[in-house]
């Protein structure tokens, strides 16, 4: 699902006037420094190790750490689609992690996609939209970026979730679970990135392009004609 991800964001990012926006940041002042501390870490580590990662790892060891981050992201996804009350969403879930989970060798191969099975992520965050929470203010929190009020407590609650039974790893194990999950996600934003940073303002753009992927992600794509709040 990581290319359409990709796609919706180069998409909101080239068409954002297009949309209407209500833009909540009481914290601008806030977020613009915590949005520069952010932005010398990316441009110091963070991006230069996941260039070198892309071009110097072969990609076939690359799909093998994205189909195992993948799997392992399926079962937040699947937890919030129940909690959302979608059962078919749901049943394919599951049925994507059964099959990768075995047939896939431990989530290394995502068979279950080749298979018709596919899903959309789905965060705490939106399943709280769909429980009516209001998103509450723009923020950008420290490392890990834009996010709204919402958005922060559905971060924390995902962060909690079954996905990080990984983390029982011994402290060498959770440490570089972390780095190469950290890494993988960094290498499909690379592209997304380098128009953010040509912007006129890279602020308002990140801004502007997380708000209107996040509405089209609670309203499944389906967005209303006139909506205030989401």
């Amino acid at each position: 699902m990581k290319p359409l991800l990709l796609s919706f964001l180069l998409f909101f990012m080239a068409n954002t006037p297009a949309f209407a926006e209500d833009v909540v940041d009481p914290f601008e002042e806030l977020n613009r420094v915590t949005y520069g501390f952010n932005e010398a870490i990316d441009d110091n580590l963070l991006e230069p190790i996941s260039r070198a990662y892309k071009d110097h790892v072969p990609e076939v060891a690359q799909d093998r750490v994205s189909d195992f981050f993948s799997n392992l992201g399926d079962i937040p996804t699947l937890a919030n689609q129940i909690l959302q009350f979608k059962p078919i969403e749901s049943a394919t879930t599951l049925g994507r992690i059964l099959v990768n989970s075995t047939i896939g060798l431990g989530g290394l191969f995502d068979v279950a996609s080749d298979m018709g099975l596919t899903t959309d992520d789905e965060d705490f965050g939106q399943t709280m939209a769909v429980w009516g929470v209001e998103q509450g203010p723009y923020m950008v929190t420290p490392l890990l970026g834009p996010s709204t009020v919402r958005d922060g407590v559905g971060v924390y609650v995902d962060l909690t979730s079954p996905v990080n039974m990984i983390n029982e790893l011994d402290d060498i194990g959770f440490v570089s679970s972390s780095v190469m999950n950290i890494i993988d996600k960094r290498v499909d934003m690379l592209s997304v990135t380098d128009m953010i940073d040509q912007s006129d303002d890279p602020y308002i753009m990140m801004r502007s392009s997380y708000l209107q992927k996040r509405k089209f992600d609670v309203f499944d794509g389906d967005l209303p004609v006139e909506e205030d709040e989401f």
